[in-house]
Parts: structure tokens; sequence; C-alpha cells
């Protein structure tokens, strides 16, 4: 299953680096140095360099050396690739991904309506 786990914000400095909008709760796992990533229109990238700055977190990638080539990734989304079915997951463990196409129900067991996208928003 591909899970989006960033998204490549503005480039941070002029050595290539860009911030990045976090969306998993494993960004120490995802964005360790070494990790492969996979974007839609720019194929496999790598990450070089991993540190937060301000509370951000500051990606850089292998071969991507300056603000000018990090700009051209600006707003690609991050993905990798995660086995859902591998031991060791307990059962009650899900991925927000899942949730799409699930129905929905109130307190008291009417149908709500389907899952059709989850926003994971500050606060």
């Amino acid at each position: 299953m591909k899970l989006n786990v960033g998204r490549i914000g503005k480039a941070h400095g002029i050595l290539g680096e860009a911030t990045i909008e976090v969306r998993t709760d494993e960004a120490e796992n995802r964005f360790a140095i070494g990790a492969v990533l996979e974007t839609e229109s720019h194929g496999l990238i790598t990450v070089a360099s991993a540190r937060v700055h301000n509370g951000i977190l500051l990606l850089g990638f292998e071969g991507i050396e300056d603000r000018n080539a990090i700009e051209k990734l600006r707003n690609e989304l991050l993905y990798t690739e995660v086995d859902i079915d591998a031991p060791g997951i307990d059962e009650d463990d899900y991925h927000v991904l899942q949730l799409v196409g699930c129905k929905a129900f109130l307190v008291d067991g009417d149908e709500f309506g389907i899952v059709t996208d989850v926003l994971n928003l500050p606060g």
C-alpha cells in the first residue's frame, strides 16, 4: 500500500533543503537518512539529510544540491510503501488511508455516511 507521509514545502537556504509538511506519526523512520520516497512527477528520491529547525523538518535529497532544484519539487507529495499485513502489526492498528471508503455510524447506530477523506489538521 502506498502511504502519503508528507509534502515538500518551500526551499530553505541555498543548499537544496526544503521544509516538509509531515503527514505521518513515524517521521523519524520515514524520513531517516537513506530513506527512499516516491513522488508523483519526479519518481524516487533518497533522503540525504534531515534536521529540525525551529520545529520544522528540513530534508535534503541526493542529487538536489541547490535552491532552484528543490523549488521544482515544491508541493510534491511524498509516498512510501507499507505492508499492512506485515507480521507484528496489531490487528487493532490501522493506517488512516484504510478508513476511506468505510461506513461511518452515529453513536445510536444509525449510518451517517461513507468516509471520503481524512484531514490531519493542527489543533
